[in-house]
């Protein structure tokens, strides 16, 4: 198992961390958060992070 380090901008940190694990789902792998050292661990195969942290970013991002 792998961390995800994250800089911590507001309070929403565990919410952040369901979306990935949510995404995460389809690439087989998981995404949890630590409330003990505030960080995210990831657990499956190191090549889907990327993929993982693009999708769940792109569900903020403004559509038009």
């Amino acid at each position: 198992m792998s961390i995800i380090k994250v800089h911590r901008k507001d309070q929403n940190i565990e919410l952040a961390s369901k979306l990935m694990n949510s995404v995460a789902a389809k690439y087989d792998c998981s995404v949890k958060y630590n409330t003990e050292s505030g960080t995210i661990n990831f657990s499956g195969d190191d090549v889907f992070k990327r993929h993982i942290i693009e999708e769940t970013a792109s569900l903020f991002m403004k559509r038009r």
